[in-house]
């Protein structure tokens, strides 16, 4: 009867101890196999974002009659996007071009500023011989200043043809829309046989995957306590990566409704295996703040976290 009785008792003891233990354990393998490391409050949760997102448009009115690239294509800096009708621009600046190079008046102007030059010569020497008079000097002298002023505007009307030329050319190439950056074809926007119009100007979406940013909110007392460059570890949930990263901004205002001030981490990522919008868990690794993590949590990595 005893026998039976302390059998009972240590029952209910290993209920009452014993399972919630094993309980507690199941719940943090299972978190550690889902890569959340469980660091308290050094942990942040966020999400990835590219470091550049942008559309890609055209500020001229045209129909677009070459698209060279595909949704998910990755494309070098001045890579062409698109090209728009260009005809007019074309020949516009052919015409321009040759205006430029014509040089016929210039030199016209040049030949009779020689032979003002010689006239005038020749009268100072005749004035010397008192063989010609000083009337005559001034008139020939005048004419050499008319033909150095003719001289002159034909110059400077060729410089302007130039650079005429120039603008027309490159309002010839602003019909090619080209990457500003390396990046990936994100969204193809418009077709070919659309005409561009200053409402609906975007052509594709074009980000930049090479860098990506952790964007985490912070409680502002632990924002507070951050600074730009420190390192970081950030956990990228569908990749089931960790890979390291440091702080590259934290922003000049608190969030009145949330507390919480914006952390951006700077994570490197040349091969684009990590995508931007993936739920990522972010934690110090500073050795100068290690009271961000609280003295009540082991800081030994738990089982089967990637690296944490």
């Amino acid at each position: 009867m005893k026998r039976t009785s302390w059998t009972i008792i240590g029952l209910a003891v290993f209920v009452a101890v014993g399972l919630p233990s094993n309980l507690a354990q199941a719940q943090k393998a299972s978190d550690a196999s889902r890569g959340i490391a469980l660091y308290g409050d050094s942990a942040y949760e966020g999400f990835s974002q590219a470091i550049e997102d942008i559309y890609l448009g055209s500020e001229d009115l045209g129909r677009i009659i070459e698209i060279p690239v595909k949704v998910g294509q990755r494309v070098q800096a001045n890579d062409v996007i698109a090209r728009l009708d260009d005809e007019i621009e074309r020949a516009s600046m052919e015409i321009a071009q040759t205006q430029a190079s014509m040089v016929g008046e210039i030199h016209a102007a040049q030949a009779s500023l020689d032979l003002q030059t010689i006239r005038v010569e020749h009268l100072r020497r005749l004035l010397r011989d008192e063989m010609a008079g000083s009337d005559e000097l001034r008139r020939a002298e005048m004419e050499l200043n008319i033909a150095k002023a003719r001289l002159l505007t034909a110059t400077e009307q060729r410089s302007l043809r130039t650079a005429e030329a120039k603008r027309l050319e490159l309002q010839w190439k602003r019909r090619t829309i080209r990457a500003p950056f390396d990046g990936v074809i994100a969204e193809k926007i418009a077709g070919l046989g659309v005409t561009m119009t200053p409402t609906e100007p975007e052509i594709v979406r074009l980000v930049r995957t090479d860098v990506l940013h952790g964007v985490f909110n912070v409680t502002a007392e632990r924002a507070l306590a951050m600074k730009v460059g420190m390192e970081t570890q950030v956990y990228f949930r569908a990749a089931r990566r960790t890979v390291d990263g440091e702080i590259d901004t934290i922003g000049p205002s608190i969030n009145s409704e949330s507390g919480t001030i914006e952390v951006r981490v700077r994570i490197e990522n040349p091969s684009g295996t990590l995508r931007p919008g993936d739920r990522c868990t972010m934690r110090l690794v500073d050795t100068n703040h290690v009271d961000e993590v609280p003295s009540s949590i082991s800081r030994r990595q738990p089982s089967g976290v990637p690296r944490w």
